[in-house]
């Protein structure tokens, strides 16, 4: 069609486009707000039960102490969108029990992101579908549906409204207050996507503060930082009553796991996409978090622009454009810096690590994953590519344009089935698939509190979500809950909850949950039982409502035992270690041991290999039954060690006891860095563990 055209099929396809593109992404019956089975996996389960939590046992405006307890968590914490969850607060008694938001959310993203970017882009388009088409591509972003895991994460509508705003919004009190408001929104919604609209709020203040910078006018910056300080506060006030400064750690460690490649925009570390060569699996924290695919239609795109504007006299008339985004350079080369980290990588390969002072890791590690900061980049360059495609004569445009859409759908097809895909369970409203017994609401009831042992959530967190979910509902505790930073308060009376259940002290009015399968501690072996294949100690009472008693298996000998939070091998490490990690444990001090329940004594001697490091290099001995094994210099570097367990040791009883001792390396072997070695420093780790018969 003719880009004047403006037939009625294209003012209907201008405003379905939006729930097409749901509709090719998404399941529709997310929509139904009773409907809730679908959000019991992964981070959805924590941003729902925090919302759950929240109407259920609200301990004050935004706080609650249902997920947590005692110490709680604000609902920004569990990312359950506050911007939603204040409103919906309101009402709750006039909601059902089960009510969710995030389905509808989705579609909201969705609408209002294009909707935005049709307004972008049709002041600069030459006609009606040439912005329809822009429309379309600034949506087709693979990143914004690659974020449906994290839902708050999908408003990068919010990012287009900053865009908008420093291009489209003239007179400065009209940017003040557009920017306010915008910012305010962020502070509702995630931190992270108000770390990005601030990048672009401080471009456009920029503007204004180097020429007067440059004429030194002390009154205009003068005022016009208190401007800026004016206007930071509407984020400031937004992030205090979502709970963001309740106590919980604004940093988390991990700054580089999570960050961008320097081949992201053109790999899709997928092969659901067109074209799989271009495809390399990047480590798990950069597949996810650093994945910033543009898609092929927006490579042609931005190619295509590149090319016209050194070719074509039309294309380069957006130079006033291009000279109006100029304050843009600084703040979107920082965004970058932090995208790509300390660790540069291409295609999977470890170009340089730089080393980074504990000050600056620290302040890094606010925005850990890093790797989102390369949105707004990625949306301004798709954005200016089609400012210079307008330009371009209309025949070369129409050609461009449509291939570009035409390859993105096409790149993007397998993509959105894989996506829809994990919203596909929305088709079977079915809650509980694991903690099905109606015993456990029974339980529940009976109890003062839920508590999982070991506390840790990753080490089953479909578990953990399922019996939160019938906790939650009762209005009854549970002990821990994955939050998006921790509390430091909470995580201490978690641990010492933790060494009290190990040492036997139990309290008899909770019902204890083993996430992990591990044998219940000395004294309360008789009180364990099995629910669902789920290994319990019910209050003191409540034990005869259950029948079966689980049978607890021996140690699995020649065989490698990974030390991982879900790792059945994880309950050997109680007393004397921290709780065990996404791969490896600590000990808690410089000695610590564990206990092996063998099938029976053994007849030959075994071998002992261990993947392991020190905290600090430390000398390292290993005992056996009491007997001294093996004695390691032990860097700060990750290595294998083995030992022999003579005949002699290893049949002296059917539980083999090894035990760790952590000591400073002998003076002559002592780096310059050691000498500040303290006591807590003395400390192992353990990743992997090996028991066999030699």
């Amino acid at each position: 069609m003719p880009d004047n055209s403006s037939a009625p099929y294209h003012t209907v396809l201008k405003f379905t486009a939006p729930i097409l593109l749901f509709l090719l992404f998404f399941t529709p019956d997310i929509l139904d707000p009773t409907n809730v089975g679908w959000l019991m996996r992964g981070d959805w389960a924590q941003h729902f039960l925090g919302w759950h939590a929240y109407r259920n046992g609200a301990d004050g405006f935004n706080h609650q102490n249902l997920l947590g307890y005692p110490t709680g968590q604000s609902v920004i914490y569990t990312d359950s969108n506050p911007f939603l969850a204040f409103p919906f607060k309101l009402i709750s008694p006039l909601l059902p029990d089960y009510f969710q938001y995030i389905g509808p959310w989705f579609l909201l993203c969705i609408c209002l992101h294009y909707f935005i970017a049709y307004r972008l882009v049709s002041r600069h388009a030459p006609g009606p579908w040439s912005a329809l088409a822009g429309a379309v591509l600034l949506t087709l972003l693979p990143t914004l549906f690659g974020r449906i895991g994290h839902d708050t994460l999908v408003a990068h509508w919010l990012i287009l409204g900053a865009i908008y705003i420093f291009f489209e919004v003239d007179g400065e009190k009209r940017k003040w207050i557009a920017y306010s408001g915008l910012l305010a929104l962020c502070g509702f919604i995630h931190p992270y996507i108000l770390v990005m609209v601030l990048a672009i709020w401080g471009a456009d203040w920029l503007r204004i503060l180097g020429p007067q910078w440059q004429t030194k006018d002390v009154k205009g910056l003068g005022v016009s930082g208190l401007k800026m300080a004016v206007t930071l506060l509407a984020p400031i006030v937004a992030l205090a009553i979502s709970g963001a400064f309740s106590g919980s750690s604004a940093k988390s460690g991990g700054f580089g796991l999570y960050s961008m490649g320097l081949d992201a925009p053109f790999n899709p570390s997928n092969k659901s996409f067109m074209l799989p060569f271009l495809s390399v699996q990047q480590d798990e924290g950069q597949a996810f978090e650093g994945f910033q695919y543009l898609g092929l239609g927006l490579l042609f795109l931005i190619g295509a622009a590149i090319w016209l504007y050194r070719k074509s006299e039309e294309s380069r008339t957006v130079k006033e454009i291009l000279i109006k985004a100029k304050p843009l350079k600084w703040p979107m080369i920082a965004l970058l810096v932090l995208a790509i980290s300390h660790k540069i990588q291409f295609y999977n390969i470890l170009l340089l690590k730089l080393p980074l002072p504990d000050f600056l890791e620290d302040l890094f590690n606010i925005v850990r994953a890093s790797g989102r900061l390369f949105w707004p980049i990625a949306y301004l360059m798709v954005f200016l590519a089609l400012l210079t495609l307008y330009r371009s004569r209309p025949k070369t445009m129409t050609i461009v344009l449509s291939a570009a859409v035409v390859l993105q759908f096409m790149d993007l097809s397998g993509f959105a089935t894989q996506t829809k895909g994990l919203t596909a369970r929305a088709s079977d409203r079915t809650v509980f698939t694991i903690a099905k017994s109606p015993e456990w609401d029974k339980l529940i009831k009976g109890s003062d509190l839920v508590s999982f042992q070991a506390p840790s959530v990753h080490s089953n967190q479909p578990l953990f979500y399922e019996v939160t979910m019938h906790a939650v509902s009762h209005k009854v505790p549970v002990n821990t809950m994955y939050a998006a930073r921790d509390n430091l308060k909470q995580s201490a009376l978690e641990y010492e909850e933790y060494k009290r259940y190990l040492n036997g002290q139990l309290n008899p009015h909770h019902l204890y949950v083993m996430l992990n399968k591990c044998p219940a501690p000395k004294g309360v072996e008789h009180r364990l039982r099995e629910l669902d294949g789920i290994w319990v100690i019910p209050p003191a009472g409540l034990e005869t409502r259950l029948k079966t008693i689980p049978q607890v298996p021996t140690f699995e000998i020649n065989k490698p035992h990974p030390i991982t939070w879900d790792s059945p091998a994880a309950c050997l490490f109680g007393q004397g270690w921290r709780l065990p990690e996404r791969v490896g444990v600590w000990t808690e001090g410089p000695k610590a041991e564990v206990n092996i329940s063998l099938p029976a004594p053994s007849l030959t001697a075994m071998t002992l290999d261990i993947n392991a490091r020190a905290m600090k290099a430390a000398q390292v001995d290993i005992y056996a039954n009491g007997v001294p094994v093996g004695r390691f210099e032990m860097p700060k570097k990750d290595a294998d060690y083995s030992v022999t367990i003579p005949q002699t040791v290893a049949a002296q009883s059917q539980t083999l006891n090894i035990r760790f001792v952590v000591t400073p390396p002998p003076e002559d072997l002592k780096k310059p860095l050691q000498k500040d070695l303290k006591p807590e420093h003395l400390r192992l780790k353990i990743s992997s563990f090996t028991l066999k018969n030699t």
